[in-house]
């Protein structure tokens, strides 16, 4: 399944933007060939350091070689530069967050929000090595309202080391969105406020954020309901890059083509942040990321 996913965004990709595919076909050289280290492993973005801890997944081998989503890489390039903001909404192990941090500088920030512990732990890292550096890590999720809730959550565990499918970035807010995988979940308790109110609150400049990252499992329609004030915000659109999922036949649907049609009633124009043209709502598969400007 990974492999098929890979191929399916290389290929949109090579249709946009075909002289950078030879670079993604190198690093991914270097990937599968060059050792990885054991243990925690430093990094570097740049002059950002990132911790990661190799036992917790095989992906983490992809977070040291900086091979993780490499057709995602060109939106936050030209979307983050010095002195601009980077929302991170379920930042996970902090990848992107660290990512985006070489991008804005220190003159910019970094606003991280993760509720699981193990992951908020390596967000937390990423500030404590990069002291010059701003990045504010919420161990909070972002919803349509302050609540205390359950989440499902997927733990690092050795069983549970090549699995791709139900793998550490699966946790989620969204009710029954993991109830095919009982056996490899647990749910604890977490904080969620809206982004609203977390605007408000830290007094952040709208105009000032470059990107505003989204990826959580299937919760995104109530994050966008807790961000009402930024959707419907005259002038410049806020720009933002979120991982939409859709499958119909779930018993709590989850459906893409609505949250789409939601962001372009706001305003905002939708296109695939694969090939960056626009997106098909027609067609869509049941994982997609979408760039909304």
């Amino acid at each position: 399944m990974v492999a098929t996913k890979t191929a399916r965004f290389l290929l949109k990709y090579a249709s946009s933007d075909p002289l950078k595919v030879a670079d993604i076909v190198r690093r991914r050289a270097i990937e599968q060939f060059k050792a990885a280290p054991t243990g925690l492993a430093i990094t570097r973005f740049n002059g950002v350091h990132y911790e990661v801890d190799m036992s917790m997944h095989r992906i983490m081998k992809k977070y040291f070689f900086r091979t993780h989503e490499m057709f995602l890489e060109r939106v936050f390039n030209r979307r983050l530069a010095d002195g601009k903001i980077f929302i991170d909404i379920g930042a996970n192990c902090g990848y992107w967050s660290a990512h985006a941090l070489s991008l804005v500088g220190q003159s910019g920030e970094v606003h991280a929000f993760e509720p699981v512990p193990h992951y908020f732990a390596l967000v937390r890292r990423l500030a404590e090595l990069n002291p010059g550096y701003r990045v504010i890590a919420n161990q909070i999720a972002c919803g349509a309202r302050r609540a205390t809730s359950t989440m499902a959550i997927v733990a690092p565990r050795a069983e549970n080391f090549n699995n791709y499918n139900t793998g550490i970035g699966s946790s989620s807010l969204a009710p029954g969105f993991l109830d095919h995988a009982r056996e490899l979940t647990e749910d604890i308790t977490v904080e969620v406020i809206t982004f609203d109110d977390y605007v408000r609150e830290r007094h952040i400049d709208l105009d000032r954020i470059g990107l505003i990252k989204i990826d959580v499992e299937g919760f995104e329609s109530a994050v966008f309901d807790g961000m009402q004030g930024v959707l419907t915000k005259s002038g410049r659109k806020v720009p933002i890059l979120c991982e939409i999922l859709t499958d119909l036949d779930r018993p709590v649907p989850l459906d893409g083509k609505r949250i789409i049609e939601r962001l372009e009633h706001c305003g905002y124009r939708c296109f695939d942040a694969t090939s960056l043209r626009p997106i098909n709502r027609a067609a869509l598969g049941f994982e997609e990321n979408i760039l909304c400007l």
